[in-house]
């Protein structure tokens, strides 16, 4: 069962992609020149979209959900907001006749792959990273280490046999 994992920004996109058991494979980019318009945006990343599904044609599509609006207040603009839940409907659009795409809460993420969810994102950011390199993984960037996070929570959800292994209860066995 192949996973596709994606953490969406407008910055800087992350996707993980592998079966339980493997190591996943993981990359970031960007899907239109910063300052572009949304659409330009959202057609990049649906053109890179279809493309990646067709060519390796996951069973199940995790994305990380958006944070509530009411929670980044202050902290986000209007635009922002707009640019990531369009983003997310991209991918519903896309993924529409594939089948199964699952939504989960950062703090879930953090929480499985930290132990944590009560840490500043910037420091959460690096711990991501830092816990895919002892895992073995080699993260392009913070941005494809999120989504390997992403990517090993969902393989807890489908394979608990494989996702108790990425606890942080097992890093000293792991490492």
């Amino acid at each position: 069962m192949k996973i596709l994992a994606l953490d969406l920004s407008f910055t800087n996109t992350g996707w993980a992609l592998g079966a339980p058991g493997q190591t996943p494979i993981n990359d970031s980019l960007h899907f239109a020149k910063r300052g572009s318009r949304n659409a330009d945006h959202f057609a990049g990343f649906h053109h890179w979209l279809t493309l990646h599904l067709a060519e390796h044609d996951p069973d199940i599509v995790a994305i990380e959900g958006p944070l509530a609006p009411s929670f980044m207040r202050g902290h986000t603009t209007t635009d922002t907001a707009r640019a990531l839940m369009g983003l997310i409907a991209v991918a519903e659009l896309a993924t529409h006749e594939f089948g199964d795409v699952r939504e989960h809460a950062v703090s879930t993420i953090r929480q499985f792959f930290l132990g944590t969810s009560k840490i500043k994102s910037r420091d959460a950011k690096q711990m991501t990273f830092d816990r895919c390199v002892q895992l073995g993984w080699k993260p392009k960037d913070k941005d494809a280490a999120d989504a390997l996070a992403l990517w090993a929570y969902q393989v807890s959800l489908i394979s608990p046999a494989e996702g108790i292994k990425l606890l942080p209860l097992f890093w000293r066995a792991s490492a």
